[in-house]
């Protein structure tokens, strides 16, 4: 049987991929509607979807039924966007030669520099993947090895401060380990919301918006220019008392919401769009600016309006045929056997 879905989880997961879709296509848009806007969505754009996994973290039946599940719905994922970001520009390197554009380079080499570079061109926004399967697995250490609540926070704390320190001496660990040390505390912010209950309605959801607005201003002017991804990180608080009071008070805002059909959809089915948006958003770009149109906010909008509608027919294309490559259903079943 089908899980319940939680329709502002949904919701949530949408406002996040939705934010980065247009980071992806334009890093300055929205500094073009405010000068330190972007700096203040870095707080919670990503941060929000490491507390979002926090609150479905589980033990399961022990570490096999741990990994398998993990390996599941975020490692086979990752593989698969790869090699369909790498079939993606196959085509597109053949569409330059036939229109006479400048040729991109395709090498073979191009499949396995996700696993040890930390840039790559294809599909740059998988590290995510990367990084949170870490988040996870450490944690799942934490739980078995700490008991008492308070050991759990104060590992989470010095772990952030190593990532922290390495970030600070630009020192990069393989796979985004690194990056994962520093988000740990974003992942436990949210276990430790579902541990409370907090994720249940309540009479005082009403007032979320309020909160929202209260901290709206101070996030804007304090927040600071962060990119979890090259450990560019601002001072310690500020990475994570701002992100936590913007993720929770956006949190409480959003648990009144209904169900939202076309944005539910869209944040059920987040993952494939992390996976697929530079592939569509890229070339639409491209033929944009071949066509005369500057960088700017009409752009921007016209860039992921297209993108996003693009989206609505692939999601259901790889979430139909490929459903176990995409986290729909388990690749590896109970036990590791391929069936």
């Amino acid at each position: 049987m089908e899980k319940q879905r939680i329709a502002y989880i949904d919701f949530m997961k949408c406002l996040c991929i939705m934010l980065i879709v247009m980071y992806h296509i334009d890093h300055e848009f929205f500094n073009y509607l405010a000068p330190h806007l972007n700096d203040a969505l870095q707080a919670f754009r990503l941060p929000m979807y490491y507390f979002i996994s926090g609150i479905f973290f589980k033990l399961y039946s022990g570490y096999a039924d741990f990994t398998r599940r993990k390996v599941n719905n975020i490692l086979v994922p990752f593989v698969f966007f790869v090699v369909f970001a790498f079939a993606v520009r196959l085509l597109e390197y053949g569409f330059r030669l036939i229109v006479g554009a400048e040729p991109i380079e395709v090498r073979l080499s191009q499949l396995v520099e996700p696993f040890y570079l930390r840039y790559w061109e294809n599909t740059t926004p998988l590290w995510f993947l990367l990084s949170l399967f870490w988040v996870n697995v450490i944690f799942y250490a934490m739980q078995r090895w700490i008991k008492p609540l308070w050991g759990i926070l104060l590992a989470t704390v010095a772990l952030s401060v190593v990532g922290y320190e390495l970030g600070g001496n630009k020192i990069e660990l393989p796979l985004m380990l690194d990056t994962s040390l520093v988000a740990l505390p974003y992942f436990v912010l949210g276990w430790g919301i579902k541990r409370i209950g907090a994720i249940a309605p309540t009479k005082w959801d009403r007032w979320g918006i309020l909160a929202l607005i209260a901290v709206a201003m101070p996030i804007y002017w304090l927040s600071d220019f962060m990119n979890l991804h090259f450990q560019v990180l601002p001072s310690y608080w500020k990475l994570y008392v701002l992100p936590f009071v913007a993720i929770l008070a956006l949190f409480w805002a959003c648990k009144p919401l209904p169900h939202i059909p076309l944005f539910c959809y869209y944040g059920r089915y987040s993952l494939i769009i992390l996976g697929t948006h530079p592939l569509i958003l890229q070339p639409v770009r491209f033929l944009l600016l071949r066509q005369g149109m500057e960088s700017g906010v009409e752009l921007t909008l016209f860039v992921f309006v297209v993108t996003m509608l693009v989206e609505l027919p692939l999601i259901w294309l790889l979430k139909t045929w490929a459903p176990r490559f995409t986290a729909q259903e388990p690749f590896f079943k109970p036990g590791w056997k391929l069936r």
